[in-house]
């Protein structure tokens, strides 16, 4: 008998046709399972929620892959009790991410984007207008030294600029550690790299937003949840924070967003960093890989299990 796995959003073709049809049949996203009890695995990315209605829907459920590293959209808990394996693929969009917090960066910092509209709108006396800083001689504070903010922090140092970071694991404590209040403060470009949890959730808020250098430049490519819109606009209103970029939504009410999304300098991508051809292969592949290998009753690795079963 076949194993069921539904795809609760788009896999890569190529990996796709890499698990062996003999053993499993596939559920492709945007279709429901003739029969949800017959589901034995769930792969998902970051949008679509595994809650406890959709665990429940399927008793025989046996594994959740997340194609990717954070899995706030999983009810993990839940999950656990139940006796299913929560699975993700960390470690693979690195690269790709820290790719885009620079382009980010230099887009927002080097006002790009505005050279670039204003040229294709016929203006290229914009020339005549344009000021900005360069990357190289300011100083960025990274907060999350993890694989991508270690990378951002490299392709930063190539570019000219001092390299600070904060973090909440003891052992991260080396040469540029700091509080980050004091990290806030001192930094010209402040990059955030943490999951969301409880304790990360709205911390950069009022309080962290005025505790930033004034004319300072705030990017985001881990969590939207990680900053307080209303908050966020308020600071660009007042031109305390010069500029803000994301690969993320931003958080609040409708009219917070829609006013954030519409600022000049608010520059928002649509949680793409990760959607480079390769890269997207790469976590299709690997998620599959983790199916097969689970479902056929072969060791996986401690590093990609998120619950213990």
């Amino acid at each position: 008998m076949k194993h069921l796995v539904y795809l609760l959003e788009p896999v890569d073709e190529r990996a796709l046709k890499e698990l062996p049809t003999e053993r499993f049949e596939v559920i492709p996203a945007g279709d429901h399972p003739a029969d949800f009890t017959a589901v034995r695995a769930i792969v998902v990315r970051g949008k679509e929620q595994v809650d406890r209605a959709l665990i429940d829907r399927c008793p025989g459920l046996k594994v959740i892959v997340r194609n990717g590293v954070g899995v706030n959209n999983i009810d993990v808990d839940y999950a656990t009790q139940r006796g299913v394996q929560v699975l993700n693929v960390p470690g693979l969009n690195a690269a790709t991410v820290a790719e885009h917090t620079l382009g980010l960066m230099l887009l927002l910092v080097r006002g790009m984007y505005r050279l670039v509209n204003e040229v294709k709108a016929g203006n290229w006396d914009y020339r005549l207008e344009y000021a900005a800083p360069e990357l190289r001689g300011l100083t960025l504070g990274i907060v999350g030294k993890g694989d991508i903010g270690q990378r951002v922090a490299a392709g930063a140092g190539a570019l000219g600029m001092s390299v600070r970071h904060s973090s909440r694991q003891p052992g991260d404590r080396a040469q540029g550690y700091r509080e980050l209040p004091e990290l806030l403060a001192e930094c010209d470009v402040v990059s955030l790299h943490l999951p969301l949890t409880d304790g990360t959730r709205g911390m950069i808020g009022a309080d962290a937003l005025r505790q930033m250098k004034a004319g300072s430049y705030l990017i985001n490519t881990a969590r939207g949840e990680l900053v307080d819109g209303p908050a966020l606009l308020a600071a660009l209103q007042s031109g305390h924070l010069a500029g803000y970029a994301s690969d993320l939504m931003v958080s609040g009410d409708a009219a917070t967003v829609r006013q954030l999304v519409a600022h000049p300098n608010v520059l928002i991508t649509p949680h793409a960093a990760s959607l480079t051809e390769l890269t997207f292969y790469e976590l299709s592949e690997r998620g599959l890989r983790h199916v097969a290998e689970f479902l056929d009753g072969k060791p996986i690795g401690e590093e990609y299990r998120v619950n213990r079963i």
